[in-house]
């Protein structure tokens, strides 16, 4: 089906299953552009939806408070230069990725197990021997 219609097929789903390109300290997946939208129409719907992501995904940089930056892709992929000298003078953004946010993830699988997103700073302090006080390993 193409993106638009998944609002209309949700209906007809068990399970929404998504990748992730980076998983953020808060849970939130950054993933391709539509992704987050999926997530929505899912959560609406009341449908789960399950990330995949393997542990090196998730960000250590985010713990300081660091966004993911989200990629910009050529305009010229979303219009032609004589269509736009015809619209006139407008800004035209193509972005490659979205960010999920966590409450619209139900469990986030590794390969280490699975974990509501609101768990994901427990990879990140076990892969990336990240120390959060307070905070016991799991996996130990």
């Amino acid at each position: 089906i193409v993106d638009s219609a998944a609002r209309y097929f949700m209906k007809d789903v068990d399970l929404v299953v998504i990748g992730a390109d980076t998983v953020a300290v808060n849970g939130a997946v950054i993933n391709k552009i539509g992704t987050s939208e999926l997530a929505l129409v899912a959560k609406e719907s009341r449908v789960n939806v399950m990330v995949g992501a393997e542990t090196y995904k998730f960000d250590p940089k985010t713990v300081s408070g660091e966004l993911v930056k989200i990629e910009e892709r050529d305009w010229r992929e979303v219009i032609n230069e004589e269509k736009l000298k015809v619209i006139g003078n407008i800004k035209v953004r193509n972005p490659a990725f979205d960010v999920t946010p966590p409450q619209y993830i139900d469990i986030i699988v590794t390969e280490r197990g699975v974990i509501p997103p609101q768990a994901a700073f427990l990879i990140i302090q076990s892969e990336f021997r990240i120390s959060l006080p307070h905070i016991r390993d799991p996996w130990e």
